[in-house]
């Protein structure tokens, strides 16, 4: 036997307050009967205590999801392997999306992974100069983990090396034998680079392009204020998109607004990849297990409303 939920260990909480609640109950009722001088039934008020508190804990049991292994069966997994390039620079602070350029990206990576089916993804962070924050993988909760590390800092400098962050991910590709090479890239944008379009030609690498932020731009934080420039003028950051849809357009791919009014774009993306080749064929075991929650959890709101509905009399002078 074994517990398939233990993301929900945390719940402990509400059986531990329960009891401590009953207990609490108890006792301030105890004081209020000896002050009107009534006497009381401890019999009944500890039964009831008990299968509340019982009931309550069997329903966090439930919670849990025990379980016991059933069969195993063996499946063939197909997807496409997917280079997620993340820019870092400090551009990405600028706060003309909620709360900023970069959780923003993060946001709408979050949305992708959680609409994955077999797909293998790939972090790349990229700044001044990029690497493979994790490999490719088709493990989504150790890949939203890295999400939440990734911040500005993890790469010094403040340029858009972009040429960087997809010759590495060609290279995993290679590497992997992939016969398509995809790569999902968030940026905020540059001048146009001749140089990373032929290498996405020459590669075939197809590029799905979200630009991040707006026409409109923003400030960019840093400790000590804003960023400026050499006159001593504070940088507006603006959407530079231009350069992002001739990349998307070139390489076969897809572009997407990021924004505060388009932040779910994620969705046109998950449908794009849909329609790719499954290139990245494996075999995976898969556990089936017989689920067992449905009894702690009957037998718990038995207990909890058997103590909820037990009822006690306290008479001046009289047990009931």
């Amino acid at each position: 036997m074994e517990f398939g939920s233990m993301s929900n260990i945390k719940l402990v909480v509400i059986p531990i307050l329960t009891i401590l609640f009953i207990i609490l109950g108890i006792r301030k009722r105890e004081k209020i009967l000896e002050k009107i001088g009534w006497k009381k039934d401890i019999f009944i008020m500890a039964v009831k205590g008990i299968l509340i508190s019982l009931g309550t804990s069997l329903v966090f049991l439930a919670l849990l999801s025990p379980q016991k292994l059933k069969e195993e069966e063996n499946i063939k997994v197909q997807g496409s392997d997917l280079y997620v390039l993340m820019d870092i620079s400090k551009s990405m602070l600028a706060e003309d999306t909620y709360p900023n350029r970069l959780e923003t990206s993060k946001a709408e990576l979050r949305g992708i992974l959680d609409n994955l089916k077999g797909d293998r993804v790939g972090i790349i962070p990229f700044s001044d100069s990029a690497y493979i924050q994790m490999p490719l993988t088709d493990d989504y909760f150790m890949a939203k983990n890295y999400i939440d590390a990734i911040d500005s800092k993890l790469i010094s400098g403040g340029g858009t090396e972009l040429l960087e962050g997809l010759k590495l991910a060609n290279k995993s590709f290679e590497k992997t034998d992939a016969k398509d090479k995809n790569v999902i890239i968030f940026s905020d944008g540059g001048e146009k680079n001749q140089e990373v379009l032929n290498y996405v030609k020459d590669n075939k690498i197809k590029t799905f392009i979200f630009g991040v932020g707006t026409d409109e731009g923003s400030v960019i934080p840093i400790d000590n204020g804003f960023i400026k420039d050499d006159k001593g003028n504070v940088v507006v950051s603006k959407l530079n998109d231009s350069f992002l849809k001739e990349l998307a357009k070139e390489s076969g791919g897809a572009y997407y607004q990021l924004d505060n009014l388009n932040n779910n774009n994620y969705k046109k993306l998950i449908q794009d990849i849909g329609k790719l080749d499954k290139t990245s064929q494996r075999e995976e075991k898969l556990n089936i297990y017989e689920k067992y929650y449905q009894y702690p959890l009957g037998l718990g709101l038995i207990f909890i409303l058997i103590g909820y509905f037990l009822r006690r009399r306290e008479k001046e002078g009289e047990y009931v």
